[in-house]
């Protein structure tokens, strides 16, 4: 397993983000990973073990967002993320060319960035991964009656922010995460990695993420991604970001490579590992060859 960096990088508003870093200090190419809704940036290690295995010069940050992981348990909305990201980008990485991975919320995370700091995206972006992600429409189930109803909104809401994900009993979580979260055949170590993510992740922001994903909408920010190599990959079993989501970016950006894959659900950074770090590893400049990851 290649060595890792875990650090705290410290926010003005005295909340802090937990990072972990791989391969070169100081890379020719920095990937910087963002993590889903719920989960922790240890959703992406395989991906980024596999990068920096393929290409020891490139550097890999990922970092869990504010109120999931190891970072402070605090509030936290898609500008508050977008704001923590530019950050990271221009005091982590003052210099230098950066690609950009994004799963589900961290997809979301970057489109916002696009909105908000559109000038750091054009002048650092040289790769965009959008993986199982959308630019609006969401929730893909039940969002017509909660739009409808702002009373069922808050109460879903409001039991989100009470509700503390436990992390037993395994096998029960695991099925749910099996029809919820993976396509076919998912590892156990897959499953069970999801479900502790799962059980850290701090209620109250989970809570405040679903809130401001249900009034994401993105497709204008869209177009300060253009020029920019982007690729969109999507799971055919997906039921979280159902694969018309990711057709609905790439219409929006049509020099983007959209890739969608069979048999795979919401978990592509586990699911498709190998895959995404080739299509990673072409954002920065060389393919990456296949190989499974010791965990």
């Amino acid at each position: 397993m290649t060595a890792r960096r875990e650090y705290r990088f410290p926010r003005h508003d005295g909340a802090w983000l937990h990072v972990t870093e791989w391969g070169a200090p100081i890379g020719k190419v920095t990937v910087v990973l963002l993590h889903g809704w719920g989960l922790s940036s240890r959703s992406w290690e395989d991906v980024a073990e596999l990068l920096v295995r393929a290409d020891p010069a490139l550097r890999v940050i990922a970092y869990d967002h504010r109120g999931h992981g190891l970072s402070a348990r605090t509030r936290a909305s898609l500008e508050m993320l977008a704001d923590d990201l530019a950050d990271v980008v221009t005091d982590l990485v003052p210099s230098g060319p950066v690609v950009f991975g994004g799963h589900s919320m961290g997809g979301m995370t970057l489109m916002t960035l696009a909105e908000r700091h559109s000038e750091l995206v054009r002048a650092r972006a040289r790769g965009i991964a959008m993986v199982a992600t959308g630019a609006g429409e969401l929730p893909a189930t039940g969002r017509a009656l909660l739009l409808r109803f702002p009373a069922l909104q808050t109460l879903v809401i409001g039991l989100i922010a009470r509700t503390r994900m436990p992390a037993r009993p395994l096998f029960l979580l695991r099925q749910l995460n099996r029809f919820g979260m993976f396509g076919v055949n998912p590892r156990r170590h897959d499953l069970d990695r999801v479900v502790w993510q799962a059980a850290q992740a701090h209620p109250r922001a989970v809570a405040d993420m679903g809130s401001s994903m249900l009034r994401h909408n993105r497709f204008h920010a869209l177009a300060g991604f253009a020029g920019i190599e982007t690729v969109i990959l999507a799971g055919a079993r997906d039921t979280i970001t159902p694969v018309r989501y990711a057709r609905a970016l790439a219409a929006r950006l049509p020099d983007a490579r959209l890739v969608e894959y069979p048999g795979s659900g919401h978990q592509l950074p586990y699911e498709r590992r190998e895959e995404i770090t080739e299509h990673l590893s072409v954002l920065c400049g060389a393919v990456a060859p296949r190989a499974e990851v010791a965990v």
